[in-house]
C-alpha cells in the first residue's frame, strides 16, 4: 500500500468511525424548550362566517395547522372505548335504525327527513355531545358482538330539507387486531363499501371520508392545545351551528381557566389583567378540562339587550395548561366584526409563557 492510499483508508476508516458515534442509539436526544410566546393569524380561510378551516394550534411549537372541515365524514376512537364520531365540523345529522342489515335500507322504508336541522330541542339527539363527551356519540358503542350493531343513516350536507343523495347508511363492527369495519353506501346503493379503519395510538381518532377513505385531519395527540372551528353547538337547548368556536384538547390531558377582570362597565374586578397575570397568581386559577371552556366566550356577534359590545371580549382572557404542564396564557385581539382591523375567518391571538414544564 502506498503512502497516498493508506493516508486515505485512515481517512476514511476516521470518518467512518465519527459517523458511528454520531448516531449511536444511546445518545440524548435534545430538549426543545417551549417557545416563549408569539402572535398568529389563525388561516381559517375562505368563508368568513362559513369559513373553511379548522385551525388547530401548539403553543408550545408555535405552529398551526388548517385543515379542511368538511374534509372528512366520521372519526374512528384510538383510545381504550370503541366510539365514532359524526363530523360536528360540518354538522352531520344522524340516527339509528331498527335494522342491522344494511342492504336492508333504503329511503323507502326509512324516513330520512328526521335529519333535517330544525330549531326543536329533539334535533339535538341527531348531533354528537357538544361536550365532547365520548359517551354521547349518536353512533352507539361499538359492541364486539356484531348482530347488535345497528345501521345508522347519516345525512353530510346541513339543511332543513334532506336530499337523499347526501344520505348515507352505515355499519360499524370490530375487527381483528382492534380495527372497525366499516361498511357504507349511499341511501339507496345496493353495492356496500367496505373499509378497514386501523387504531392508531398516536392520534385520538382515525378520520374517514365517505368519498376519499382515510384522511388525515388531528394532528397527533400531543401537538396541539385548542382548535378554532365552525361547529354543531346548541343555545340553551337548542342544536345551532356556531362560528369562531374554540376547543381543548380535553381528550388529552389539555385544561383551561377563563379570567375576566373587568365588568361589562370596563370597571376592573378583583382579577388581574392579561399584563399583570405571571405565575404568582397562578394559585387562584382552577383550571378546567371541559372541551368548551372557551367555547364561544371569547366572542359576540351580536349585541344583547343589557350589553351591547360585538366582537373579540375585551374583558378576559384564558389561561391554558398543555399535556405537559407547560402554562400560557392567551388572548384574542381581532376576530374581524365592529371594525376591530381583523377579518373574518382569519383572528388574530397572542400567547405568553406563564410557566415551563
Amino acid at each position: 500500500m502506498n503512502t497516498l492510499t493508506r493516508i486515505t483508508s485512515l481517512g476514511l476508516i476516521t470518518l467512518l468511525a465519527l459517523s458511528s458515534c454520531e448516531t449511536r442509539g444511546d445518545d440524548p436526544i435534545p430538549v426543545v424548550p417551549p417557545s416563549e410566546g408569539s402572535k398568529l393569524t389563525l388561516q381559517g380561510g375562505a368563508g368568513e362566517s362559513d369559513a373553511a378551516n379548522a385551525v388547530y394550534v401548539d403553543f408550545s411549537a408555535d405552529k398551526q395547522t388548517s385543515v379542511d372541515r368538511k374534509s372528512w365524514s366520521l372519526g374512528f376512537y384510538n383510545q381504550d372505548a370503541y366510539r365514532v364520531i359524526l363530523n360536528n365540523q360540518a354538522a352531520y345529522a344522524a340516527k339509528a335504525t331498527d335494522k342491522t342489515d344494511i342492504l336492508a335500507v333504503n329511503s323507502t322504508n326509512t324516513d330520512i327527513n328526521v335529519l333535517a336541522y330544525g330549531f326543536g330541542p329533539e334535533k339535538l339527539a341527531n348531533y354528537d355531545g357538544t361536550d365532547g363527551d365520548m359517551s354521547k356519540t349518536v353512533i352507539a358503542e361499538i359492541s364486539a358482538a356484531g348482530a347488535s350493531n345497528l345501521v345508522y343513516i347519516v345525512n353530510t350536507v346541513h339543511g332543513g330539507k334532506i336530499d337523499k343523495e347526501n344520505v348515507y347508511k352505515v355499519r360499524i363492527n370490530r375487527g381483528n387486531s382492534n380495527d372497525y369495519i366499516l361498511e357504507y353506501a349511499k341511501i339507496d346503493e345496493k353495492q356496500i363499501q367496505k373499509a378497514t379503519i386501523k387504531k392508531d395510538a398516536k392520534t385520538t381518532f382515525t378520520f374517514f371520508s365517505f368519498t376519499g377513505g382515510t384522511v388525515q385531519v388531528e394532528p397527533a395527540k400531543d401537538s396541539w392545545d385548542i382548535v378554532w372551528t365552525k361547529s354543531m353547538f346548541h343555545t340553551g337547548a337548542l342544536a345551532y351551528a356556531f362560528s369562531d368556536l374554540v376547543f381543548i384538547n380535553h381528550l388529552n390531558g389539555v385544561s383551561a381557566a377563563e379570567v375576566i377582570f373587568q365588568d361589562k362597565s370596563g370597571k376592573s374586578t378583583d382579577q388581574p389583567s392579561y399584563e399583570e397575570f405571571d405565575a404568582s397568581k397562578l394559585s387562584s386559577i382552577e383550571f378546567l378540562k371541559g372541551r368548551n371552556t372557551i367555547g364561544s366566550s371569547w366572542r359576540r356577534t351580536t349585541a344583547m339587550k343589557d350589553d351591547p359590545r360585538v366582537g373579540v371580549m375585551p374583558d378576559r382572557y384564558y389561561v391554558i395548561r398543555d399535556q405537559v404542564g407547560n402554562i400560557y396564557k392567551l388572548r384574542f385581539l381581532a376576530m374581524g366584526v365592529n371594525n376591530d382591523g381583523g377579518k373574518r375567518g382569519y383572528p388574530e391571538i397572542e400567547y405568553k409563557l406563564v410557566k415551563g414544564k
